[in-house]
């Protein structure tokens, strides 16, 4: 009896344990702030521009930048007077300048470098049409599938730059190099700590914090099934819309989550500082993208711009500019440059009192300001007819009429 009685208990040590009552929990991981996001975020590739621009501070470092591209380029000789050229007047014919230049310091901003392919020449051999090529196309390795040159160096016959995976002679290319290194390499932590602190506001935003949740007041039994409870939850939603307070039957016990809020992780003064990191990594003053930092002394407008010029933007222009000056792209003895006297412009009063100090050192003259103002040189008024003296009324045959 001993034996037989032994063998019910082995099999029952062992069956799968009793998992007794049914219980549903909800419960979600508690991760500090500056990881929300980070275990999908840290884990992905590299950032690529459609998300760095997702960040509202990156959009306006990039915004700021380009805006280089709405001034006018052009071609001076060793006098400082203008000369036409047909790749300033018109980099790409289908495309306007502004968008032209402004995408190439985007691609200066974000991988330091940026490429033109030159579409059309002029009689002399110089570049007068281009067109610009993503970094992203462009590569120095021919791709897999292309056919190998005849030499014994199986190296291509021709071309050594492949944009779109297309052979281009490297005559063919006007290649520019930021002196800066590129912000998606450099400011790539702090972009994707401003991604995730992102996705951590829009946790709060849009997803309501769980306050709280029911179980059981007997641990050891369960009051109903799952279609009970959901109706049970949703009756007490329904109460809660329309009173401050419920009731919670005697049966369940509602524990209260005493959950961090955005206040308390300080959401806000990270975004804050990650901003203020992408402005250091972007070459802006802080106060350019929001962030305010400490009280500066007084200065005007176009000090400031004078600063932003020679701070900010000037590596860039340089980095166009000078690619622009030199010999395979325009005649010795010339240079590009960008106008930025409309940038520069003073208020009215101040350029009216310059432009009378410079006319009475005759340094310039009034058609010289009205060109300046961009005003149409003045029209030259009829001379006056002579008014006749009465003294002489008299003597006009038939008298005054």
């Amino acid at each position: 009896m001993r034996i037989m009685g032994l063998w019910p208990r082995v099999k029952a040590w062992f069956a799968a344990p009793d998992p007794g009552p049914r219980v549903v929990h909800f419960s979600t991981l508690q991760y500090p702030v500056d990881q929300l996001g980070f275990l999908k975020i840290l884990r992905g590739q590299r950032i690529d521009r459609k998300a760095a621009l997702g960040v509202p501070a990156v959009l306006r470092t990039r915004n700021q930048l380009c805006s280089i591209g709405s001034l006018p380029l052009e071609l001076v000789d060793a006098s400082n007077r203008v000369q036409d050229h047909p790749l300033f007047a018109q980099i790409d014919p289908n495309v306007p300048n502004i968008v032209t230049l402004a995408m190439t310091i985007e691609d200066l901003l974000f991988d330091a470098v940026a490429w033109w392919r030159v579409i059309e020449v002029t009689d002399g051999g110089y570049p007068a049409k281009a067109q610009r090529y993503a970094p992203s196309t462009v590569t120095l390795e021919p791709p897999s599938d292309y056919q190998r040159g005849y030499l014994p160096s199986d190296l291509p016959t021709e071309g050594v730059v492949y944009m779109e995976g297309r052979p281009v002679p490297f005559g063919q290319v006007i290649r520019f190099d930021s002196p800066n290194p590129g912000l998606l390499d450099v400011g790539e932590r702090a972009i994707r700590r401003a991604i995730a602190l992102d996705e951590a506001a829009d946790l709060y935003a849009v997803n309501r914090r769980m306050r709280g949740f029911f179980t059981p007041a007997d641990p050891t039994v369960d009051p109903a099934d799952d279609t009970d409870i959901e109706d049970m939850l949703t009756d007490f939603a329904s109460a809660r819309e329309k009173r401050l307070d419920g009731y919670v039957p005697a049966a369940l016990k509602y524990n209260p989550i005493q959950d961090p809020t955005p206040a308390e992780l300080q959401v806000i003064q990270q975004q804050q500082r990650v901003d203020l990191q992408i402005a250091n990594a972007g070459g802006l003053d802080p106060e350019d993208l929001g962030v305010s930092t400490t009280s500066r002394t007084y200065q005007n407008a176009v000090d400031r711009r004078k600063d932003r010029v020679n701070d900010v933007l000037s590596p860039y222009m340089k980095a166009i500019t000078d690619r622009l000056s030199m010999p395979d792209v325009t005649r010795p003895g010339y240079r590009a440059r960008f106008q930025l006297d409309d940038y520069l412009k003073a208020d009215p009063k101040t350029r009216a009192e310059v432009q009378q100090a410079y006319a009475d050192m005759g340094v310039t003259d009034p058609a010289e300001i009205r060109e300046s103002e961009g005003l149409p040189p003045r029209a030259i008024a009829p001379p006056l007819r002579a008014a006749v003296p009465p003294s002489q009324v008299s003597a006009i045959p038939g008298g005054a009429r």
